[in-house]
Parts: C-alpha cells; structure tokens; sequence
C-alpha cells in the first residue's frame, strides 16, 4: 500500500512537470508569427474609467486581433516598474505595447525601445513628436471637458465650482484648464478650485477633498482623479439633495451614480487601442505620434438621460451647438503641450 502510495504521488508529479513544461509561465513568450500586444497601467484596471477603458482596448485587441494579450499594473515606484514590465514584454518579443501614463516617456524609455526595434511602444497622454519606435497617443478629452464646463457654468447657483484631481500633471492640468474656459464663457465670474489627492487610487482622500469644496459651496463637480473618482461621487451622493452634481470623466461614468452624474467627459480609449494596433499589425501605422479628439470621433460628451430634466432645454441646445463647432473645427479647444 505505502508503495503504490508512493507510486501515484510519482506519477502526479512527472505530470504536473510535464503540464508546466508545455504550458510554460505566465510571461510565455509569444509563438512565432503570433501577433501579440500588452500593456502597463498606473492603476488598478478595476477603476471604472482610465487604466479599466484602456484593459477593455486590450481585450479587443485580442478579441478583434487575434494577438496574445498580457498586462501589468505598475507598482509604487512607477517608472522604474514599468520600465521593468517593459522589459519583460519586449524580451518576448512582443509587437505592441501601451505604456499608459504620460509622465513615463523618458530617455530611458526610448533607449530600452530602441534595443527591440521590431515592437512599436505607445505612450497615453503624451504628444511628443515620435522617438524611433517610441510614439504618442494624445487623447484630447478638453474638447468635452471644455463643454462639461460650459454646462456647469450655466446651471450653478453659487458660482462655485470644483476639479479634483490626483496629481498636476500637464494632462489632467488641462482638462481642468479647459473645464475652467468653458465655465467661464458661461458665466465669466464663476470660481473653479481645484484640489490634489497626491494619490492616484485614494477614494478616502478623494471624498475628503470633495466634502471640502462642498462646504465652499461648490454645487457641480467635476473630477480626473482615477480610482479616486468613486470617493467624489460618494461626497457628492451624500449632498444631492442639496443640488450637488458631479461630472465623470474619461469613460461614460453615468450609470455607476445615475442620481449624481450629470453627464461625462468620455475618451474612446479602447478605439484608439484598436486602431493603431490595427494599423502595426497590417504595417501601416507611419510612426508618428497620433492625436485623437472630438473632431476625429474619439471623445464625446455622454449626457445622464436620468437627469435630462435638471438641464434646461435652452441650455442643452447651447451645449450641443457648442459641441457642433468644436467638431467642425469651427472653434478650438485651447489645451496644453504635453511635449
């Protein structure tokens, strides 16, 4: 008995090595000629609008594809462990990847690119003029926060409005700068303030900065802040019956707070994935640094059909107006450099 025991524990191991040996780690590296594509967040892919929208252009890009997708999620230390999620992807020899995070195109990025020139690296919120294989993917979400403040600068009481963001960065300095320029055409002495969580993902911190611009009399919100983003709903839930609203951002965020989101500010992130995927895959993508805005169909403004009622029909009318001009390129959006 103890021998046959001993046989079948034998037996379960010899399997279980020989499952491994071809099935291979998780980081496999891709089979030859398999198109394949990763990418690297600065936060949880969970968080219901920046990295979760850009997760959801990966999966479509296996979906759509064909390609082998992989992710990673850079810790604390951001830079340096993207850099080394990097690494291990383009030791793979993987075709594309997505470095989700503006303020990691460095000099060090572009060297460890130009060691695997057959990968084409994408970098989110960035417009730089391309660097060898290293290329920009400058979302231009102003257009629709430039309307979402014009709105808010036509429906506030107290002239107070508020922007919450996690960190000043030139990317979300202005979204809120556009947020400002739209109230302000609306309504030329509204008050916009502005504050820092300093943490991409905290919601407590988040929330306790919203209750504080409510208790300034900030009646509309709007936020660019992450994972924090459910903190500021949660501050403004807890006041709707005081005529507080907020707005969304980067994704279409009505329906996570249907009674407090008025409308968002949304960034087609997994369309843009798709298509410059698209394009290295076929051996069309020229290499340079895109743009994606209003005008080209990759941001819009998602209005909350729940609470169409708190927003006079005039006012409504002027905002879709407003969004005519701006895609016709009748009238831009003034927006920061993010070389």
């Amino acid at each position: 008995m103890k021998g046959q025991t001993v046989g079948i524990a034998v037996t379960v191991l010899v399997v279980i090595a020989l499952v491994w040996a071809f099935s291979g780690p998780a980081h496999s590296p891709s089979p030859p000629g398999a198109f394949s594509a990763a990418l690297i967040t600065p936060g949880d892919v969970t968080d219901g609008g920046w990295s979760q929208s850009a997760y959801t252009g990966l999966k479509q890009i296996e979906k759509e594809l064909g390609a082998r997708v992989q992710n990673a999620t850079a810790q604390a230390s951001g830079l340096s462990s993207a850099l080394d999620s990097l690494r291990t992807y383009l030791g793979e020899g993987t075709n594309v990847v997505f470095l989700h995070a503006g303020e990691w195109w460095r000099p060090q990025l572009v060297e460890l690119a130009g060691k695997h020139p057959k990968a084409q690296i994408f970098v989110s919120g960035n417009d730089k003029d391309a660097e060898g294989n290293v290329a920009g993917l400058r979302f231009v979400l102003e257009d629709a926060c430039y309307v979402l403040g014009y709105l808010a600068g036509k429906l506030t009481k107290s002239g107070v409005l508020g922007c919450v963001g996690p960190k000043k960065h030139p990317v979300i300095e202005s979204t809120f700068e556009a947020f400002a320029a739209g109230a302000k055409e609306a309504r030329p002495d509204a008050d916009v303030r502005i504050v820092w969580t300093d943490s991409w993902d905290d919601v407590a911190k988040a929330k306790e900065q919203t209750l504080a611009l409510i208790g300034q009399n900030a009646d509309l919100i709007f936020h660019n802040a992450n994972n924090g983003a459910r903190g500021v709903f949660e501050a403004v839930q807890e006041h709707k019956d005081k005529g507080v609203l907020a707005f969304g951002s980067n994704d279409d965020q009505n329906a996570l707070f249907p009674e407090t989101i008025l409308a968002s500010a949304v960034l087609d992130i997994p369309k843009t994935f798709l298509d410059v995927a698209a394009q290295v895959k076929a051996g069309s993508f020229d290499g340079k640094t895109q743009i994606f805005g209003l005008p080209e169909g990759y941001v819009w403004v998602a209005f909350n059909p729940k609470l169409d009622a708190k927003i006079p029909a005039e006012t409504k009318q002027a905002c879709e107006a407003l969004i005519a001009k701006i895609k016709s390129r009748a009238f831009e959006v003034p927006r920061k450099s993010l070389k």
